[in-house]
């Protein structure tokens, strides 16, 4: 029969911390998927769907091209729960309502994505959409 000692399951519990901390980080980063200077858009929204495991807003853009596309705004991997606390509900955004957004545009090309992790879109007039503070 073999004795476990202290030391082989300090070892253990300190290596399966290591993986599964890489493995949550690794699902929520969003490095190296956006660009390091933020823009700001205006667009008008076409879907708003406040549910878990992460809600999403999309949004139509115009270009100074003049061409339209659509923009998915990211929260960051934000939860309900999360948005909730800031004021957030399932009616925040209705379908046509003209949004301002600031946040960093994805890297890649022809992606219309941006994240607005921390930060909350406002209306056209410069008020918030919702009143909360940071999302975390």
């Amino acid at each position: 029969m073999k004795i476990i000692t202290g030391k082989s399951v300090k070892l253990f519990c300190s290596l399966m911390l290591a993986v599964l901390t890489g493995t949550v980080l690794a699902h929520h980063s969003t490095r190296g998927i956006y660009e390091e200077e933020a823009i700001e858009v205006t667009g008008t929204v076409i879907a708003w769907r406040f549910i878990n495991p992460h809600p999403y807003l999309t949004i139509s853009v115009e270009g100074a091209d003049g061409v339209t596309n659509e923009w998915d705004v990211s929260y960051g991997g934000a939860a309900v729960v999360h948005m909730q606390r800031q004021g957030y509900t399932d009616t925040t955004f209705k379908t046509g309502d003209v949004i301002v957004v600031k946040g960093l545009p994805a890297k890649a090309e022809g992606v219309f994505g941006i994240l607005i992790e921390g930060t909350h879109p406002t209306w056209p007039d410069g008020t918030a959409v919702v009143k909360g503070g940071s999302m975390f």
